[in-house]
C-alpha cells in the first residue's frame, strides 16, 4: 500500500512515498525543495507560488516512478495562512510567523483583554506569532477577505478544489475551544472574525478530495484522493512517536516541542501561568506541550558561516562541538534578540557582551557546544513543570524529528534532566503522516494501533544519564549568567 506526503517545513519541503506491507514501511524521498520566508514588500513572507510549483513538481516525479500511490497527505507547520478573496483567489502572499508585525499585534489584542481570557477558550500558550494576533492585524488593517486557509489547507484547496479546515492545524490558531470541540465565538468575537471567515472542519484520515482533472493533464497524473492528516507537523510526529503516559515527547528541530499526549485538555490557572499549550491530535488526543527555541539558532549561525568561511554539515557541526568539554558560556536561547533570523552569529556574541561572557570571536566548535549545551538546560525548568502539573510519573523522554539524530544534544539532554531519552522516528513527521493516510484505508483503526505496529520497525537508540553531578554544577552556572541576560 503505497502514500505520498508532503511535508512543508520552515527550510525545506520534501515529499516522500512510503510503501507499507502489513508489517514493514519503506519510506523514499522523491524531492526536496528549499522553503524560506523571503522579503516582500516589507515583510517576511512565504513564496506560495512556488512552494506550489515545486509541490506539483514532486507529485510528478512521484506518479512517474510509482503507479499505485493510493492517497495524498500534506503537513507543515502551523498558525501561517493565505488570506481569500469572494472568488477564492490568494490576496498576497502568506505573512511568515516570524515577521516584525506580531508583536505589535499581539500588544494591539492584549491592550483591550487579559490573555488569561483568551487561554481558557483555547488552552493555547501565549506567542506573538499565534494566528489571533495575525488575523487581528490583517482587519485592523482592512484587508478585506472572504476566508482565510492555514498553509496545508491552501495547499490541498490548490490540489482539490475544497476548502476545509483540519482540527490539529486550527487547534493551534487560539480560534478553536478543545473543550466544546467547536470554534470559539469569543475569541472570533474579539478580533472581528466571522464564522463565514471559516471552511467547513475536516478531521485527521477524512477524505478532502480528488486532484484536480486540469492538474491531471497538465503534470501527467493519475487520479488520487487526497486525505487530511495531522497537518500540523507536530501532530503527525508525536502520531508517529513510541510514547505512553510514563513517556514524554520532545520534538526537535527548528523548535523545541516538550510535552505529553493526555486525553483530554488541561486548562487551569497552573498551565495559563505556566503558559502551556493544548493542541489536538489524531483521535482527540491532546498534545500538552511548551513551545520553545529549538535547533533554530544553530540553523541560523551555520547560514552565517557558510557564506563566509565554507560549506560544512549539521553532522560535522556536531562532530566538532562533541570534542570540546570545558564549554562554560551559555545563552538563553528564548531571548528575544535569536528569535528572527539573519546575523546570528552577531547576535550570539552580543548577548554574550551583555552577559558579560564575551572574551573575543570564538571558534564554530565552541560556539555549537555552548548552544547544544543551552538547550539542554533550557529543558530542565519546563520539564519538571510538566510532571507537576500533569501528575504523570514520566520516566522517559522520546525526541523524534531531526533532533532524534543530534547524539551529543541527546546525550546532554539525558545529563540535564536526569531520565533516560529514547529516540523515535528521525522522520517522525512523514511517517505520522502515513499513519493517518493508512488509518483512512482502513489498516489501522487509531493513531495508537498504528503507532505500535510503525514502532517494530524503527531503531531507536537510548541515552541513559552519565555525569550527573557535574552537569547539576553547570546548570547552576547556567542558571546565574542567563539571569544577568534578563536584567
Amino acid at each position: 500500500m503505497r502514500t505520498l506526503s508532503i511535508d512543508i517545513g520552515a527550510s525545506s519541503g520534501r515529499i516522500y512515498v512510503t510503501d507499507f506491507d502489513g508489517n514493514s514501511f519503506f519510506s523514499v524521498e522523491t524531492y526536496r525543495f528549499q522553503n524560506e520566508m523571503v522579503n516582500h514588500e516589507g515583510h517576511l513572507c512565504w513564496d506560495f507560488e512556488s512552494m506550489m510549483a515545486n509541490i506539483l513538481q514532486g507529485i510528478s516525479v512521484s506518479f512517474s516512478k510509482y503507479k499505485d500511490i493510493r492517497t495524498i497527505g500534506i503537513d507543515s507547520f502551523a498558525v501561517d495562512y493565505g488570506l481569500l478573496d469572494k472568488r477564492d483567489n490568494l490576496i498576497s502572499w502568506p505573512l511568515g510567523y516570524r515577521d516584525y508585525r506580531n508583536q505589535d499585534s499581539m500588544a494591539k489584542v492584549l491592550s483591550k483583554v487579559d490573555y488569561r481570557d483568551i487561554y481558557q477558550e483555547s488552552g493555547i500558550q501565549k506567542l506573538d506569532f499565534n494566528t489571533i494576533f495575525q488575523l487581528a492585524d490583517d482587519i485592523s488593517k482592512k484587508k478585506y477577505f472572504s476566508s482565510f486557509l492555514l498553509i496545508p489547507d491552501l495547499i490541498a484547496f490548490y490540489l482539490t478544489g475544497i476548502k476545509r479546515m483540519e482540527l490539529t492545524n486550527l487547534s493551534t490558531t487560539a480560534l478553536y475551544n478543545p473543550l466544546t470541540r467547536s470554534l470559539s465565538h469569543k475569541n472570533m468575537n474579539l478580533i472581528g472574525l466571522k464564522e463565514e471567515n471559516f471552511s467547513p472542519i475536516i478531521y485527521p484520515s477524512s477524505l478532502i478530495g480528488h486532484l484536480k482533472q486540469n492538474l491531471l493533464d497538465q503534470y501527467h497524473l493519475y487520479d488520487c484522493e487526497v486525505v487530511a492528516v495531522g497537518s500540523h507537523d507536530t501532530a503527525s510526529a508525536v502520531a508517529s512517536a513510541p510514547i505512553d503516559s510514563k513517556t514524554a515527547f520532545l520534538a526537535s528541530g527548528t523548535w523545541s516541542l516538550l510535552g505529553i499526549e493526555l486525553d483530554s485538555p488541561l486548562i487551569n490557572d497552573e498551565t495559563y501561568s505556566n503558559n502551556f499549550t493544548n493542541e489536538i491530535g489524531l483521535d482527540h488526543s491532546v498534545r500538552f506541550l511548551k513551545n520553545i527555541m529549538g535547533l533554530f539558532i544553530l540553523q541560523e549561525i551555520r547560514h552565517d558561516y557558510v557564506r563566509k568561511e565554507k560549506e560544512i554539515s549539521f553532522q560535522e557541526i556536531a562532530q566538532m562541538a562533541q570534542g570540546v568539554t570545558d564549554n562554560n558560556t551559555y545563552i538563553d536561547i528564548e531571548d528575544e534578540c535569536f528569535k528572527k533570523p539573519g546575523n546570528m552569529i552577531e547576535k550570539y556574541y552580543s548577548y554574550l557582551k551583555k552577559t558579560n561572557q564575551y572574551q573575543g570571536e570564538m571558534e564554530l566548535k565552541h560556539i555549537a557546544r555552548s548552544i547544544y549545551e543551552s538547550m539542554a538546560f533550557k529543558y530542565v525548568r519546563e520539564f519538571d513543570t510538566l510532571k507537576k502539573i500533569t501528575g504523570k510519573d514520566i520516566q522517559r523522554l522520546c525526541v523524534i524529528g531531526g533532533g532524534a539524530y543530534a547524539k551529543l544534544l541527546n546525550q546532554l539532554i539525558a545529563d540535564s534532566l536526569n531520565v533516560e531519552v529514547i529516540t523515535g522516528e528521525g522522520e517522525a513527521t512523514v511517517y505520522g503522516n502515513t499513519l493517518a493516510q493508512l488509518i483512512y484505508l482502513g489498516l489501522f483503526k487509531n493513531h495508537i494501533e498504528a503507532r505500535k505496529v510503525l514502532s517494530k520497525s524503527t531503531i531507536r537508540e537510548s541515552y541513559l544519564p552519565k555525569d550527573t553531578e557535574r552537569t547539576a554544577d553547570k546548570y547552576k552556572d547556567y542558571l546565574n549568567t542567563i539571569s544577568i541576560g534578563g536584567k
